[in-house]
């Protein structure tokens, strides 16, 4: 393969791959400080000097080979029409080392070929036919929706006069007065453009949507849109990128059909939950490469992803065998390519605060709270705080007896911060092409002190060459990435629950500002002084990848890949207290400071060897045929120590603490699979798909005898706009009418115990005692059952349709889903007596689980001028039905308002409300439970469900949706004209059940702490949202703490889940300025505002109403630079 390819991709003046080729101008790029020397070695050379040497002596040398050999010796790339240039044009060239613009001189000076130097790229264009007069010069830039344009063709319609964009999408070119551009660039519709009285022009680039087919990355693999026959969602990695999210799972949400995201809360470094319509925890594949967790995904840098591939069903996922079950999450990061060297850094400056944070009542009303419970108890009207004291109160005379303590100001900032850089090169040196980047990620947190924080840095070499002689491509891929939590030694969560549950009349500090003896004091639990909790951690990761075009074969390649990793991490907690004092001074008595240490070290690796062969028959008969080998090993380390008593926590090292209280303890564990895959695949005339591919997957969790597993797929697809007889329909507002389907299975191994099927003793410390001495000894493990400890199995159908209209404008896809899960580990307990004193052993089951659901997507994308505009929704929706349920006790089977069996999914058991006692005839008239002795008005009145006269255990069903959403939506939306860019997402979910926290629910008034927490029942506020409140805790028989209906609210919400405004000053005000390539300006914010029926009570995201560091709201402000 000759640099003519070189050219061609660089230009994309043959569209071998037009995505992939798309990609190539405007990848973002990064440097990283590891690779400076790199970096400075390839600048060191002056790469595009005119003053390069070449040696070319040969007579009747074809213009084309005359081309591959300047390029071959120099750093020059030639940019060319090959409908304007002769290439079997032949030539005498004479030159031993001589500069090339001699040679070029020497060639082309008599010729009809005029040549231009142009940064390192030389041009080539006929020259005018005949000299035209009254010209002028003109210039512009062309471009498309991701940016500029190099290579688009600009031609004088009627002519040969022309020139190409250079890498920044401009151009210069001397024009006859009332002449025509010809714009035209592959894959785009060609356009005519009259020049009049113009000298400057903006050319926006219309996509021919009939040429492109997006290219989507799969397992061992890509494919087509237009040809895929499985369930995949495809997620291009700009749309990631400038988000205010802290990970990249977070930005996939509202994004993908198919796929759910739940947040855990906004504490700095806090996780997501991630799942593939439904299911658990996915599997991850970075570069081909299986994670072992999802930790390497989730501390991946955005700005390195070039496309995110959701696979979900059994055609897509099979090849990954018994991991695949839950679905897998592919990720591409960006490569090298052939192109211009850029630069870009981009900063990101972000200020959160909780979407939600109720009001706090103040001491004055809390008091009243007191006093009104008081009486509502049958106590006086100041029972609890006396006439005195509510005026003290009120005017804050004694402040220091009677506080007015706003909790939130002393421990909460109004913003947290948090900075986002990124800095990438790409480009290429001698055929060998590059990405690198490094990246760095900070995040506070709203606490007053700097107890909680969160670091992430990362590093990515991407590098790739090919030897064209011999169709041989090599990569050799590192990566890292540097994690440091740190966290009071209290807990982010416990911090916040404290901070929310204190009273206004609880003493934060005393008269000399120390800390005061209240209890669980939050101030105190966030000094800096009370110890923490660091959590650093680290990986990196080596790849190298060969893939080899077997010349005498077409269509033929071999490949291998091989990977190792290496990560630690070493978390080191100190627990202590920050001094408190009483009101005289004396400071309160606490345990002293301890210290535990923990260290992990891991490796693993991974090995393939492949084969692969593609080839077209016939031109209509296509054949994609894979096969791969596996393997990987794993194995780790860890280590932990502590010792307590320690004098002082200013040394915080081991050795300081008392010897007698030293501890500690290591353990190692080890891993091995190996897998074969198999995927073979045909097409007739683009009409009719057959697709088949397995995995014969071997895993050490099993017996042997039982180790090895066989998953299998099949998948059909139709593409109905490719028949004659709907060509003769002559529809040309319908593009794609594709129908497909998918059945498989794949095994699953999640839950088995590690080594389930060996026989082992366990060690314990002081077992026995010999002599007067404690002893270790030994006693039996667990019961095995190696020949009942397998696989169990999942079976996948899919149905899908694909569809696009009005030239491509519109396009979609409708996926119906349906899983059967049989086989399910349990450790059958319930159903027989425990023998020996031990449980019986894991073994596979005979449950069966289904779950089905469907996916929509819909996008519709155009262009009015120099406005483009693009929108789109997707929305998944499944649920869960369990056909045998092994474990179920039989008294729940038998009962059809409580049993789970042949029941969709529900929130829970529970009783159902029939709201407040409004009326003492009420409480006498209808039935309550039988501890219920003491019912007043105010209290929560229950259903008599099975009409028996009696409220109980009876009474209770099925009730509510989960709290997982079910049912999800998103609707994005991207705008743009000239160098303005809007964009942004709305997101939401159907019906939800969230309970109320446990705080809320409780009966005492001393919970009262927040304003909405003021609606309870008294006489003056009978339609009241809460019950009665009282002084005592767990009234009338704990009445009002049943789990019912009462405490649930729907929680389902519409949420702008981001919106960004951007400008770009290159595209006007800083156009002039050759050396720059982007300077974008941007304004980002996400959790913006949210519609919900419980947003006045806790954000309806949340996946716990019991506390803990809120949801947040972010601001961002961001530059990206480009060079």
């Amino acid at each position: 393969m000759s640099k003519v390819m070189k050219k061609n991709l660089l230009l994309l003046f043959n569209c071998v791959n037009y995505i992939e080729l798309k990609h190539t101008i405007r990848i973002m790029k990064i440097t990283t400080v590891l690779t400076l020397i790199a970096i400075f070695q390839l600048s060191a050379t002056s790469l595009h000097s005119q003053n390069a040497k070449v040696s070319i002596s040969r007579n009747n040398l074809p213009l084309k080979e005359f081309i591959n050999e300047i390029e071959r010796q120099t750093d020059y790339l030639f940019m060319y029409s090959e409908k304007e240039i002769d290439l079997q044009e032949e030539i005498h060239v004479n030159a031993k080392n001589k500069p090339v613009s001699k040679v070029l001189e020497e060639v082309f000076g008599n010729s009809e070929i005029a040549y231009n130097f142009n940064e390192g790229y030389i041009s080539l264009r006929t020259k005018s036919a005949s000299v035209q007069q009254n010209k002028k010069k003109i210039t512009g830039i062309v471009s498309d929706n991701l940016g500029p344009v190099a290579g688009a063709n600009i031609m004088i319609k009627g002519s040969t006069i022309g020139t190409v964009t250079d890498m920044d999408g401009r151009f210069t070119l001397e024009v006859p007065e009332q002449a025509t551009l010809v714009v035209s660039y592959i894959g785009f519709l060609p356009q005519e453009i009259k020049i009049g009285n113009k000298s400057e022009f903006a050319i926006s680039l219309k996509e021919d949507t009939k040429l492109l087919d997006e290219v989507v990355v799969i397992g061992y693999g890509t494919t087509s849109a237009k040809k895929m026959v499985s369930a995949v969602t495809s997620v291009k990695g700009e749309t990631l990128q400038d988000l205010p999210f802290p990970n990249v799972a977070s930005t996939l949400q509202g994004r993908a059909a198919g796929v759910v995201i739940q947040n855990q809360g906004g504490e700095p470094g806090s996780e997501p939950k991630i799942s593939i319509r439904g299911g658990g925890d996915p599997v991850y594949v970075i570069d081909g490469i299986i994670s072992t967790d999802s930790w390497e995904f989730k501390t991946l840098n955005p700005e390195d992803i070039e496309s995110i591939s959701i696979l979900k069903d059994a055609a897509s996922l099979a090849v990954y065998g018994s991991r695949a079950a839950d679905g897998i999450v592919l990720v591409k990061t960006k490569e090298g390519r052939k192109g211009k060297r850029s630069i870009v850094y981009s900063l990101n400056a972000q200020y959160s605060q909780p979407t939600v944070l109720p009001k706090k009542i103040d001491a004055y009303t809390f008091a009243s709270v007191q006093n009104q419970a008081a009486t509502a108890d049958g106590y006086g009207e100041y029972h609890q705080f006396s006439q005195e004291e509510m005026e003290t109160i009120k005017n804050q005379s004694n402040p220091y007896l009677y506080p007015n303590t706003d909790w939130y100001a002393l421990g909460l900032k109004n913003f947290a911060p948090e900075y986002r850089h990124s800095l990438s090169m790409t480009g290429n040196q001698k055929d060998v092409n590059y990405y690198l980047s490094l990246a760095a990620f900070d995040q506070g947190s709203l606490y007053t002190s700097d107890a909680l924080n969160y670091s992430r840095y990362n590093l990515r070499s991407n590098v790739n060459t090919t030897f064209e002689e011999i169709g041989l491509k090599v990569a050799l891929n590192i990566n890292a990435a540097m994690e440091k939590k740190k966290y009071p030694s209290y807990s982010a969560n416990t911090i916040w629950d404290h901070l929310n549950a204190k009273s206004p009349l609880d003493l934060a500090y005393n008269e000399d500002g120390t800390l005061s003896t209240v209890s669980d004091n939050p101030l105190m639990e966030m000094d800096e002084r009370s110890g923490y909790d660091k959590n650093d951690g680290m990986y990196l990761n080596t790849q190298f990848v060969a893939d080899w075009a077997l010349p005498w074969v077409k269509g033929l390649s071999l490949g291998t890949m091989l990977y190792y990793r290496v990560n630690s991490s070493h978390v080191k907690k100190l627990s202590a207290r920050a001094p408190q004092y009483g009101i005289d001074g004396s400071q309160l008595e606490v345990a002293k400071p301890s210290l535990k240490e923990e260290a992990y070290f891991g490796e693993s690796y991974q090995f393939e060897l492949s084969a692969s062969f593609q080839r077209t028959f016939a031109d209509v008969h296509s054949i994609d045929a894979k096969a791969v080998f596996t393997a990987a090993e794993n194995t780790g380390h860890d280590f932990w120590a502590s010792r307590r008593d320690y004098l002082s926590s200013t040394v915080d090292q081991l050795f300081a603490g008392s010897s007698t209280t030293m501890q500690n303890a290591g353990n190692s564990k080890e891993g091995g699979r190996m897998g074969l895959v198999g995927r073979l695949k045909y097409d007739f005339a683009n009409r009719y798909y057959i697709e088949g591919s397995f995995r014969y997957d071997g895993s050490d969790n099993f017996a042997p005898g039982h180790r090895w597993g066989f998953f299998p797929s099949v998948a059909l697809g139709w593409d109905i706009t490719e028949e004659p007889f709907f060509k003769s329909f002559d529809l040309k507002n319908v593009d794609l009418l594709k129908l497909r389907g998918s059945y498989g299975q794949m095994g699953t191994e999640a839950n088995v115990n590690r080594f389930g099927y060996l026989s082992t003793y366990n060690m314990a410390e002081n077992a026995i005692c010999i002599g007067g001495n404690l002893l270790s000894g030994f006693n039996e493990g667990e019961l095995t059952s190696p020949e009942l400890l397998s696989w169990f199995t999942r079976n996948s159908l899919n149905y899908g349709i694909d569809v696009a209209f009005l030239n491509h404008r519109l396009k979609g896809s409708i996926d119906y889903f349906f899983y059967v899960t049989k086989g399910g580990l349990v450790n059958p307990a319930d159903r027989y007596t425990t023998p020996l004193g031990t449980k019986l052993p894991q073994i596979k089951s005979k449950n069966e689980h289904r779950r089905e659901g469907f996916e929509l997507s819909m996008r519709w994308g155009d262009s009015v001028g120099d406005f483009q505009y693009e929108v789109g929704t997707n929305m998944t929706y499944y649920n869960n039905l369990s056909v045998v349920k092994q474990e179920e006790a039989l008294s729940t089977l038998k009962n059809p308002y409580k049993r789970s069996v042949h029941q969709t999914d529900y929130r829970d058991v529970m009783l159902i409300d029939n709201g407040l006692y409004q009326s003492v005839g009420q409480i006498l008239g209808v039935p309550r439970r039988l501890a219920s002795s003491e019912t007043k008005l105010g209290d929560i009145a229950y259903q008599d469900l099975n009409g028996d006269g009696k409220i109980d255990g009876e009474d209770q069903i099925r009730y509510g949706m989960p709290e997982a959403p079910h049912f999800t939506y998103g609707v994005d939306f991207a705008l743009s004209y000239k160098g303005f860019s809007l964009s942004g997402l709305f997101y939401g979910t159907g019906k939800r059940h969230m309970e109320f926290g446990v705080n809320t629910k409780k009966d005492e008034s001393l919970y009262i702490k927040n304003e909405y927490q003021l609606d309870y029942w008294r006489e003056d506020n009978p339609d009241a949202m809460f019950p009665r409140r009282s002084l005592s805790a767990n009234i009338n028989g704990k009445n009002n703490q049943e789990k019912s209906s009462f405490w649930f609210k729907n929680a389902s919400f519409l949420r702008l889940k981001n919106l960004s405004l951007a400008y770009d000053f290159k595209y006007k005000l800083l156009k002039s300025a050759n050396w720059l390539s982007m300077c974008k300006v941007s304004l980002t914010g996400s959790n913006l505002f949210t519609i919900s029926g419980v947003s006045e009570y806790f954000d309806p995201e949340t996946t716990s109403t019991n506390g803990g560091y809120p949801v947040q709201r972010v601001y961002s402000v961001g530059v990206t630079v480009g060079f």
